[in-house]
């Protein structure tokens, strides 16, 4: 596709986005990410809990899960719940129950965790309760480049947890959850690639995925301009040389951002979120107890502000490098697991 081409399809599809009828707004999401909380035990450096997020920290209820996934009951698509944000989720005592409630009720699970809390005994729980997919992150293959970035986490100990986890799956032999391991790309990480991936084929991980660093700080509109100048100038070294594995931003601006439409978020409160990187509530401002979760997101104030962030004109939308991404990283394997 040309470059006028993709002129031509943008301008369209920001057409087709501005008149788009409300009832598109009244669909099921594709997902649905829950927040189990929004406390995490790590103080990662250019992660928006860390520097920028101002809102009241908790643990959702099961009670308000519970709510979200007998709402959808209805309804015959089965959005998957995702539960990852702000925080750890594994420091939620209920991560259980809410996997087992989702499962049950056929819905696709999904955590992405920090790894620092997982044990063989709560692996074995995550995985007798149905957890479809997890994340399990770790920054590079050496203390150095783990515990650089991963500050409060110690490097042998979460490859010793992720090595626990995946015995424990193979003596289940338990084909799910889908196991990706996710790394970022850093000066530090970048040159330690490929002895992660024999690592991680090795130990039967289903996944791995390389995400690259952005220190843009797409959220900047939330944050005081003398931390981001700080935050810059600490860290910048650890955005890698390599332009392959530097976040790319789109060559022709995207006028529209998809992401509202498709997907939802809850926060541990009951309150509704714009989109994933809406950390800090700043759009909304609704919250589902009062009229339920499918209410509140069908009613007419938050389809205004929705279509506005798919439109791109919220505030949180101008500096978004999320959605002004062309790259954020690369799979470099796939494998379905297997028992013979």
């Amino acid at each position: 596709m040309n470059y006028f081409t993709k002129v031509i399809n943008n301008n369209v599809k920001n057409l087709i986005s501005k008149i788009l009828p409300d009832f598109f707004f009244k669909r099921i999401p594709d997902d649905i990410l829950i927040e189990p909380t929004n406390v995490c035990n790590l103080k990662c450096p250019v992660c928006p809990t860390t520097f920028g997020m101002k809102r009241k920290t908790g643990f959702l209820k099961f009670e308000t899960f519970k709510s979200i996934i007998d709402d959808l009951k209805p309804y015959k698509k089965k959005p998957q719940i995702s539960m990852a944000f702000a925080g750890e989720p594994m420091l939620s005592k209920d991560i259980y129950a809410f996997v087992k409630y989702a499962n049950q009720n056929s819905h696709g699970t999904f955590i992405s965790t920090n790894v620092t809390a997982i044990n063989e005994k709560n692996t074995r729980e995550l995985i007798e309760s149905g957890l479809d997919s997890i994340s399990l992150c770790i920054d590079g293959f050496s203390s150095k480049s783990h515990n650089t970035y991963r500050i409060g986490s110690e490097f042998k100990i979460i490859k010793e947890n992720i090595e626990t986890f995946m015995r424990v799956k193979k003596e289940l032999k338990s084909i799910k959850p889908f196991v990706q391991i996710q790394t970022l790309l850093t000066s530090l990480s970048v040159p330690e690639k490929d002895d992660m991936i024999k690592w991680a084929k090795e130990i039967g991980v289903n996944s791995i995925y390389f995400k690259s660093l952005s220190i843009q700080l797409g959220h900047s509109d939330q944050i005081e301009q003398h931390v981001i100048n700080e935050i810059k100038e600490k860290w910048s070294y650890l955005v890698p040389d390599q332009k392959d594995f530097k976040r790319k931003q789109f060559k022709i601006d995207k006028p529209y951002c998809g992401i509202p439409l498709r997907q939802s978020v809850v926060y541990w409160n009951g309150d509704l979120g714009l989109c994933c990187t809406d950390y800090d509530n700043t759009v909304i401002n609704r919250n589902i107890s009062k009229d339920g979760y499918l209410k509140t997101l069908f009613s007419k104030d938050v389809i205004k502000k929705r279509r506005l962030g798919l439109n791109k004109k919220q505030a949180i939308c101008k500096n978004c490098d999320l959605g002004n991404a062309d790259y954020m990283g690369y799979q470099a394997f796939r494998e379905e697991t297997k028992y013979s």
